[in-house]
């Protein structure tokens, strides 16, 4: 084909509009492109996460390119940068001085207005969110793990809210090791992991790199980088939120701060919360962000009175956010406190290992005897439905080898005794005396000990004007200011609390 003047469509052959189309590429959008890409700019990161392959499926893009033009649309970074380019501005504090106690049952309240959540996980999360913007005057900072038995309990609604009242919020419906320690490094953003149940459990690599992330002492990872493979030291330590169905891997789960999230039963009510319009939940970040850039050196290294109910990796993780509740003052010491007892509760020390020891000593009780074959034990755990010995490796349940395994660290090996049919390869009762001495304290019941004195009695800049027995028996198969933030109604604090 030659010449200045296309043919019209019609009067070319099916070959010479295949040739047409390879030669003269549609470059002109749907009707609708600019509507869609307003639509999706508006949406808040995890909403537009969330549905970005679908749209960019319907406009026949590729995921990367809508990226990029909402990005433009939004006026963001260069979008021949990708997400590299992304800029996290700290928030503009709030004009005035903030009492810790009102900010903490502002949060409360704008928590508890569009979620139903357990006893003391309201508390829990504003003192999280606090955590988050106080980060650096923290040595533990606890994974904030939001779980539930099934989609649409209000997982995504609860990352949402985090999203906007947290310092430099970095929302992913999926993440790789790589992606997260590097991302860590650059941006020291407050992570916020939806969807984790679809690739965490079987992901070690990436397990590993969230566990570093716990104490500020030890959160690197080591990889090598460059032609040479030099070894480079990647920080891990930053703010972290999981939600996912379903439980945290154990060496998670030891490290993190509980929230059971259950579907909202008829006759509850919650206003829903749109990923387009936060802007009631802005005044919360600047204040948050004031308190603590306020507060920071007493924070830094304080040492609160903890429950004795906590104890090892439970208490670590609440020590921060009862030092936050104890600067606060109000009646803050005493409900974080009984939060971090209610929430706590059967979360500490759950390794593969300690829950091993917690079932076989509840396993000896319940038959009141003094020794049991490797294969009555993994025929019990199997049927135990509530562990993850039913289904332990490969959806397989445990076997006498694994079981051994578990067991070698605590110096407990198998040997052959005698059972009622003969002999056969076991365990005595008397081989795991040191083992449940150690790791398996029992624990009286005794009531809650709230602190008796404020480390911070006399603070003048914001002042205001359960346990459970150790066990049950297991139940078998049944400071900087930045631009572009709009003003907000001054009197939505007064209405906030």
């Amino acid at each position: 084909m030659s010449g200045s003047i296309k043919p019209s469509p019609d009067e070319l052959s099916e070959g010479e509009m295949y040739q047409l189309s390879k030669d003269d590429p549609v470059t002109e959008a749907p009707a609708d492109y600019a509507a869609v890409l307003t639509r999706l700019a508006a949406l808040s990161p995890i909403e537009y996460d969330r549905c970005r392959a679908v749209e960019a499926d319907n406009l026949s893009i590729r995921a990367p390119t809508l990226d990029a033009e909402v990005k433009r649309v939004r006026g963001e970074a260069d979008p021949d940068n990708g997400d590299s380019a992304i800029i996290f501005p700290d928030p503009e504090p709030w004009p005035d001085p903030i009492e810790g106690a009102d900010l903490l049952d502002a949060l409360t309240t704008a928590i508890i207005r569009h979620l139903i959540l357990p006893s003391g996980a309201a508390e829990a999360m504003a003192l999280w969110i606090v955590h988050a913007h106080a980060h650096n005057t923290a040595s533990i900072s606890p994974i904030l793990a939001v779980t539930s038995p099934t989609p649409e309990c209000g997982k995504t609604t609860l990352l949402t809210l985090l999203g906007a009242v947290v310092p430099h919020p970095l929302p992913a419906s999926n993440i790789t090791a790589a992606a997260l320690f590097r991302a860590v490094e650059k941006w020291c953003p407050t992570v916020l992991v939806d969807e984790a149940d679809t690739f965490l459990k079987d992901n070690d690599e990436l397990r590993g790199v969230l566990n570093s992330g716990h104490n500020r002492n030890s959160a690197y990872v080591i990889r090598t980088t460059g032609e040479n493979h030099d070894p480079c030291r990647f920080h891990t330590w930053s703010p972290k939120a999981i939600a996912l169905i379903g439980k945290l891997p154990p060496t998670l789960e030891s490290r993190a701060i509980h929230i059971a999230l259950r579907r909202i039963a008829e006759g509850e009510t919650v206003e829903p919360l749109r990923g387009d319009r936060l802007d009631h939940l802005k005044p919360l970040l600047r204040m948050a962000w004031r308190w603590t850039s306020d507060n920071a050196a007493r924070l830094a290294g304080a040492e609160p009175n903890m429950p004795s109910t906590l104890r090892g990796r439970a208490a670590d993780n609440w020590r921060h956010l009862l030092a936050i509740a104890d600067l606060a003052g109000g009646d803050w010491p005493q409900r974080a406190r009984q939060a971090a007892e209610k929430l706590s509760t059967g979360h500490s020390e759950r390794s593969a290992g300690i829950m091993l020891l917690s079932d076989l000593r509840a396993l000896f009780r319940e038959r009141d005897i003094d020794r049991l074959s490797s294969a009555e034990i993994v025929g019990a755990l199997e049927t135990m439905e509530d562990r993850p010995w039913p289904e332990w490796k490969t959806g397989k349940p445990i076997t006498v080898r694994q079981l051994a395994t578990l067991l070698e660290p605590f110096s407990v090996t198998p040997n052959t005794i005698r059972i009622a049919s003969g002999t056969s390869k076991g365990y005595l009762l008397k081989q795991f005396e040191e083992p449940f001495r150690r790791y398996l304290p029992d624990r009286s019941v005794t009531p809650s000990q709230p602190a008796e004195a404020q480390t911070f009695e006399q603070l003048q800049s914001v002042t205001r004007g359960e346990n459970v027995t150790d066990e049950n028996t297991r139940k078998h198969r049944d400071i900087n200011a930045c631009d572009g933030v709009t003003d907000e109604n001054p009197e939505y604090w007064e209405s906030a609390v």
